[in-house]
């Protein structure tokens, strides 16, 4: 607060990406600016603020505007407004803004959408004026090579924030290469994340355009290694070889289940032997991609469950008790901008003041039963492989070895457990809220883990 305070800016610009625990706290703050005397244009922008506009302008009037959608020609027009002391009746001409009204029978005003950036490669890279008290707390350094994805999965709203009709955009190979190549050089930065929601585009030209990226880290001969994300139907075993062989070290990949019912629900387009296809090939070059999973949705039914669980197993993802309790407790989250929300929000109950994720009952009381009773459990056992770090004075959770007698067996137990606890929901009758209550009884009255043990 001080700092910005001394800088006398006309306009902040704040980037929430998501909403999380403290959340809060970022209004809290900005309320803190207003009590000290910044009278800046306070603008937010990204997926959250998009798609939870109309609450945060109705309940945070400190909050001057609202960037909807793709961010940079929206804040380039708004700065121009705000720095060359423009009428605030500017603020109707610019598209892809909201904010509240000045007349109190107009209320909140949400503009016209922005059309998405046709050609990425014309935006500047990123100014990265914060690089060294990025890197001293061991954030990565991030690149946006494309924007969006190919893809309509019902659980994401990565299309629904590029305006609804923007699919994948990629920058040039040659493009991406010229950023890489400055922040080798001005901060010798040697590993890259791509941000890219999907780094692969659609199709063959979507991988022929990943190759050309490749060939050209290989030829300068850079000696960096990288991270990406993308869809398992994306995997292929020559173009990996030459991804691994530029140096990627890191893959998050979007397997989501080990149920095709599940996968087909999801509009994924992909297939459980897709799945397991490409998390091999990984493997085939010593990556162990961090996976995106849901194990429990709404519609699931205890078949499915058990497919998953099955799969999970079969693939040996079982890998050490923190991702074990990972995979086996993640429910999907419904957000505000997703087709399934759009298919549920008559019937969902909101769970946060900005209505942005809700929860929902599960179809089958059996599957909610045995959701809840797997959380508890995971969520008790990860708090003893906590316990068990700060013990050994492991302060970082990424460097702590999980291959210890202790977490070895955490992992067996976890496994164990979510074994016999969905066999005695699976010879369990529908609408049998007793037998499901007491089922879960006897984790719910455990004081820790090791008792399990």
């Amino acid at each position: 607060v001080q700092e910005l305070k001394k800088k006398k800016i006309k306009l902040l610009g704040i980037h929430l990406v998501y909403i999380w625990d403290n959340t809060e706290d970022v209004f809290e703050v900005i309320k803190e600016l207003r009590r000290n005397g910044v009278n800046a244009h306070i603008n937010l922008y990204g997926h959250f603020p998009t798609f939870a506009f109309e609450e945060i302008l109705s309940n945070y009037s400190f909050v001057d505007s609202i960037t909807i959608g793709e961010p940079e020609y929206t804040f380039l027009e708004l700065a121009e407004a705000v720095i060359n002391n423009k009428d605030s009746s500017a603020l109707f001409s610019i598209n892809g803004l909201a904010f509240n009204s000045f007349s109190s029978e107009t209320g909140i005003i949400k503009n016209k959408p922005r059309e998405p950036i046709s050609s990425i490669d014309n935006l500047p890279f990123p100014y990265r004026h914060c690089f060294e008290i990025f890197k001293g707390r061991g954030i990565a350094t991030y690149v946006l090579a494309s924007r969006g994805c190919y893809g309509k999965c019902t659980f994401c709203y990565l299309n629904q924030f590029y305006a609804e009709e923007s699919l994948w955009r990629g920058r040039s190979p040659g493009n991406v290469m010229d950023e890489i190549c400055h922040l080798y050089r001005e901060y010798g930065e040697r590993y890259f994340y791509f941000a890219d929601a999907n780094f692969f585009g659609p199709g063959r030209k979507g991988k022929e355009r990943a190759d050309k990226l490749a060939r050209m880290i290989i030829e300068k001969d850079m000696k960096i290694n990288f991270g990406i994300e993308c869809r398992v139907n994306d995997v292929e075993e020559k173009l990996f070889g030459l991804l691994v062989k530029a140096g990627l070290r890191d893959v998050f990949l979007g397997v989501e289940s080990g149920s095709q019912n599940s996968l087909d629900r999801f509009r994924k387009n992909t297939t459980v032997e897709q799945n397991k296809k490409a998390i091999n090939i990984l493997r085939r070059y010593n990556i162990e991609a961090n996976y995106g999973f849901i194990i429990f949705d709404p519609d699931s039914t205890l078949e499915e469950v058990r497919e998953n669980f099955e799969f999970l197993r079969e693939m040996k993802m079982f890998s050490s008790p923190g991702i074990t309790a990972h995979l086996m407790h993640h429910r999907q989250t419904i957000f505000k901008g997703t087709l399934d929300y759009e298919k549920r929000k008559d019937v969902v109950e909101s769970i946060c003041s900005f209505n942005y994720e809700y929860i929902y009952n599960f179809r089958d009381e059996r599957v909610e039963a045995l959701a809840k009773d797997v959380k508890l459990f995971c969520s008790k056992v990860l708090k003893d492989l906590a316990r068990n770090r700060d013990l050994k004075k492991e302060s970082d959770s990424c460097l702590y070895d999980e291959t210890d007698s202790f977490s070895k067996k955490l992992n067996e137990k976890l496994i164990e457990h979510f074994e016999k606890t969905l066999s005695t929901f699976e010879e369990t009758p529908e609408n049998k809220g007793d037998r499901l209550l007491f089922a879960c009884k006897g984790v719910k009255n455990a004081k820790n883990s090791k008792r399990f043990i």
